[in-house]
């Protein structure tokens, strides 16, 4: 059972991050939460100034839960979101414009270990509306490829 909701902070202790301060003002709802973890429908946005530009996404209903991000712009300058209707409609975005990156969304990308590297998938980007805190995980309907690999250079590889 999920704890009550309140508008009071509370510490999250996370295994990852240590104890996190969740103040309810700065939650993000994900309706549908995360392909594999639907279940997770509020994160906390967690920025370390020391490991910018890295953004961890803290569950706030399960502390274990914490995934690792960057905005997809620092893998990919000349990434292009793509936005379906119904993720326009989850984001309770308006029909009549795009969503512009940094004014209207944040829109980052997960990050996956890969031996001593980690990948990131661009075709998997995690969209939040940044004029009510929804998210969503836009999936193109196209299905092209856009995986990259960090170098050891710290530049960004193209997976075929």
């Amino acid at each position: 059972m999920a704890p009550p909701e309140t508008d009071e902070a509370r510490t999250i202790h996370s295994p990852w991050l240590g104890d996190v301060e969740a103040d309810p003002q700065c939650e993000l709802l994900f309706p549908a939460g995360l392909p594999g973890f639907e279940d997770q429908t509020r994160m906390l946005p967690v920025e370390i100034p020391a490991q910018r530009p890295l953004v961890y996404l803290q569950s706030v209903e399960r502390a274990e839960i914490c995934f690792v991000a960057l905005p997809v712009y620092v893998v990919d300058p000349a990434f292009q979101l793509r936005v379906s209707d119904e993720e326009r409609s989850i984001l309770q975005l308006p029909d009549d414009c795009d969503p512009v990156i940094g004014s209207d969304v944040l829109c980052l990308v997960l990050l996956r270990p890969s031996g001593h590297s980690v990948e990131a998938n661009l075709n998997a980007s995690i969209v939040i509306n940044l004029h009510n805190r929804r998210g969503v995980q836009c999936v193109p309907a196209d299905g092209r490829s856009s995986q990259f690999r960090l170098l050891d250079d710290s530049g960004w590889k193209v997976l075929c």
